[in-house]
């Protein structure tokens, strides 16, 4: 058997380490962490007992690699797709809806989106305007929006502030990670391609019925330990070397060198520079273009109140800085609970990073009161903040153009990652795909 060894235990370093045993490759995952996941993983707090994700992942019917990995390992019933596409806003006024319905795609989208209460016929009707950008592919669509961030383009077609703030913000922050100001137009385009200019199933939301760790790391680990491979924890990597084109081994922080046919390394950017030496990383151009990379953080205020304030499983805040609540007792179907957890999300949190997680807290809960009349007489029992602070990379037209392929200098070293070329924003499918395609290069030797 060839034997590859992976550096990363998350979503991409498994679905590539999946792919690769699947084929017949003698499969080596080494993990810095005494646990797997990445930056999509759960964990008991000690306080209620509640699983609680480091940062709640809302997923899309379009995601076909992730899905596909999931039903590999036997965990695709994990997830719950809606029936149709719904997402409710809240704000100080009440409760508007975007339901889609049962109509072929994107025409569902529109007709939803005439019923969102909130906003003009003529700002719903101007959304077509951005129809033609969205027939456009690949190339293409680069060479006309490539340049433009998310606001500039909506802004050539003729987006009022309101619908801005009203819906494209919201959903575009969310999927991209990144103030509007600043994110890629090219991202937004191809979330809107891939969600709602294909089947009506794309556009529905996905959530996991299960902690993110419980979703996929165990089932993973067992299909690339039957097939003879091996998953090891608690073990750092202090270099990656490489000598005369390819790559020569991983040198592990007790001293041991690993060896193999093949090498992916699926850790995030900011983890990859520390292994490479620097003479490499700002010699070799698919290296040295991300050598600025920058991260967006994320950070995720769970609360929980000593009865349900609420019956929806998730919803957009408007007139917030907190800007999506997720109701972890429906999403888990703990439906019985006489009390009621909920994850708040702060996304493009940088001017939040230094702020106290007690004020956090507060803000938290203002901001919820005025959306959530029920939440008012409600007792707050418990809080527990988590900040992402290399949640993704931060999205720019600039970091676009420099995020790198799977394939590298070296011949048998590739890459893998949300934060490579693939096309999509910083997401559990982007990271799957990156798997995916490190593998595809890999089995082709």
């Amino acid at each position: 058997m060839k034997s590859v060894s992976i550096i990363g235990g998350g979503f991409a370093g498994l679905a590539a380490g999946v792919a690769l045993a699947d084929a017949g490759w003698r499969v080596h995952l080494i993990e810095k962490r005494p646990f797997l996941g990445g930056r999509a993983y759960s964990f008991l707090d000690s306080t209620t007992g509640s699983v609680v994700d480091n940062g709640q992942h809302l997923m899309m019917g379009c995601y076909r690699e992730t899905f596909a990995f999931l039903k590999k390992i036997g965990s695709l019933d994990l997830v719950h797709f809606q029936d149709r596409s719904r997402v409710d806003f809240l704000d100080a006024q009440g409760q508007a809806t975007l339901e889609c319905p049962q109509l072929p795609a994107p025409l569902h989208l529109f007709v939803g989106l005439l019923g969102l209460k909130g906003l003009s016929l003529a700002e719903k009707l101007g959304t077509l305007r951005l129809g033609g950008t969205l027939r456009l592919k690949n190339g293409k669509l680069h060479r006309k929006i490539g340049h433009l961030t998310v606001d500039e383009w909506l802004t050539a077609c003729g987006q009022s502030p309101r619908i801005k703030e009203r819906f494209w913000e919201p959903l575009a922050v969310a999927t991209l990670n990144e103030d509007i100001k600043i994110a890629p137009a090219t991202l937004l385009a191809k979330v809107l391609q891939d969600g709602f200019g294909g089947t009506r199933r794309d556009s529905s939301m996905v959530t996991s019925k299960v902690g993110l760790s419980d979703l996929y790391t165990r089932q993973a680990v067992e299909f690339i330990e039957v097939r003879g491979g091996t998953v090891q924890l608690k073990t750092g990597v202090s270099q990656i070397k490489f000598e005369a084109g390819r790559c020569s081994g991983i040198e592990l922080t007790d001293g041991t060198t690993v060896q193999a046919d093949a090498y992916i390394s699926s850790v995030p950017y900011f983890s990859l520079r520390r292994m490479i030496a620097e003479e490499i990383g700002t010699r070799v151009p698919e290296f040295a273009q991300w050598w600025d990379f920058r991260s967006a953080p994320i950070i995720s205020i769970n609360l929980w109140f000593d009865r349900p304030v609420t019956d929806l499983p998730f919803a957009g805040l408007l007139g917030t800085q907190v800007q999506w609540v997720f109701n972890k007792d429906v999403i888990l179907n703990r439906t019985q609970a006489k009390t009621q957890h909920l994850s708040l999300i702060l996304s493009a949190a940088h001017v939040h990073q230094r702020t106290p997680k007690e004020q956090l807290v507060e803000m938290a809960v203002a901001e919820l009161q005025t959306v959530l009349p029920a939440s008012r007489q409600a007792k707050l029992v418990h809080s527990f903040v988590i900040k992402e602070h290399d949640a993704t990379f931060s999205a720019s037209p600039a970091a676009e153009k420099a995020r790198p392929g799977a394939r590298t200098s070296f011949a048998n070293f590739f890459l893998a990652g949300d934060w490579t070329d693939t096309g999509l924003p910083a997401t559990i499918e982007g990271a799957v795909l990156s798997g995916h395609r490190a593998a595809q290069l890999v089995s082709e030797k």
